[in-house]
């Protein structure tokens, strides 16, 4: 998604406040990931989520000290990710707003670089279904964790899939939308205005000089 020669054809604010608007759908959408208690539903039924779980009392609570990273090193990613993801997208909106003012090519490429980040840290969220939580039980106990495929989509998991096609759809948006000229420094940025070249009106020579030439003549 790191589009530089996006908008050379006009001028459109209008695609620009619609693709923020949709990127920040995908920030809240990530949030959501990140304070839901179901990601995932194991194959005994347990509410599983990248920060929380649903206890026996189907309670919504987070892993506390002792079980901090209770399903190892993958759920610790999907938990980098999940934070990754909304800030980078914030991040996004701010250089969104900042070509309003700035509009810079540099920019517009950092913005697209950081915007494909987000989407590829939102996908990895789902590297927790890789992890112990969806581990079928096998007879050797010592290849237990490698026999994974146990555990199901659920409410988290759909939360982030549509984080994912909010940040892919801001991106196309805003890789094909014209450039916008500078809202803060308007008529400093850009190409001047062509001047009119007053038009050249051909002298008629007066009735004097018509007179004398014609004396001369003769």
């Amino acid at each position: 998604m790191a589009c530089c020669r996006s908008g050379r054809c006009g001028n459109s604010i209008l695609c620009r406040v619609f693709s923020t608007l949709v990127i920040a759908a995908g920030v809240v959408m990530s949030c959501l990931t990140i304070y839901d208690c179901d990601f995932l539903k194991t194959s005994a039924g347990n509410s599983i989520g990248i920060f929380a779980y649903v206890n026996l009392d189907n309670q919504c609570v987070m892993y506390n000290e002792a079980t901090k990273d209770p399903y190892g090193w993958l759920q610790t990613w999907a938990r980098i990710c999940a934070i990754l993801a909304p800030a980078l997208g914030s991040a996004v909106i701010l250089l969104i707003m900042l070509e309003f003012c700035w509009n810079n090519c540099c920019v517009g490429f950092f913005r697209s670089l950081l915007l494909s980040f987000a989407e590829i840290s939102q996908a990895f969220t789902f590297v927790i279904y890789g992890s112990s939580a969806c581990a079928r039980e096998s007879l050797n106990e010592d290849f237990k964790d490698l026999v994974l495929g146990s555990c199901s989509v659920s409410q988290g998991s759909i939360f982030s899939i549509i984080a994912f096609g909010l940040y892919l759809i801001g991106g196309i948006f805003l890789c094909f939308s014209p450039r916008q000229e500078s809202l803060c420094k308007k008529g400093e940025v850009g190409a001047q205005p062509a001047t009119e070249r007053p038009e050249k009106t051909e002298k008629k020579p007066n009735d004097v000089e018509t007179g004398a030439a014609s004396a001369g003549d003769d």
